[in-house]
């Protein structure tokens, strides 16, 4: 009995130190988001970015920007660049691409604030992870994978996003 007390005590003191963590991770986020510099977009998007290494994770946080930017406007020509050659094909006209985007991923034409938070390679495909704001307090994880085509225009390949409650959960 004893030893199942203790048990239960240090079960629920790890399930604290869990919290605390988490809540932590949240202002630390919130903290750095106030404490840098951002790019606001004609949608107001706050656009935080993680510093950069080298010019392709500039350009892979660039091309994540002017895709989230256009899935906030509503802008089916600007998602279109960012479709894969498969994806036009599949859906034929901006306007279609622009729907299933939007349906598949309703976070970002939801975004309101976007925080780089990691970039990384696996292969020859760029990475990038964004944490996504929407304003109402909801909070999503995004990761992007791109692919440089042969015009030397950027793709989005991968994608995946998740409410920031499931990555917690998972501590």
């Amino acid at each position: 009995m004893l030893t199942h007390r203790k048990h239960k005590l240090r079960s629920r003191h790890v399930v604290a130190v869990a919290l605390a963590c988490a809540t932590a991770l949240t202002l630390l986020v919130v903290g750095e988001t106030l404490a840098r510099p951002a790019d606001v977009s004609s949608n107001s998007i706050v656009f935080v970015n993680q510093p950069t290494e080298s010019h392709e994770r500039e350009a892979i946080a660039d091309s994540a920007e002017k895709f989230i930017t256009g899935m906030a406007d509503h802008d089916a020509a600007t998602v279109w660049m960012f479709a894969s050659e498969e994806d036009q094909d599949a859906f034929g006209t901006e306007t279609e691409v622009y729907g299933a985007y939007e349906e598949t991923f309703p976070e970002f034409a939801r975004a309101k604030e976007v925080t780089f938070t990691r970039f990384w390679e696996e292969g020859d495909t760029p990475f990038t992870q964004v944490l996504l704001g929407d304003g109402r307090g909801s909070a999503s994880v995004a990761t992007m994978g791109f692919w440089l085509d042969d015009a030397g225009d950027w793709k989005l390949v991968s994608c995946d996003v998740k409410p920031v409650s499931d990555r917690l959960a998972g501590l």
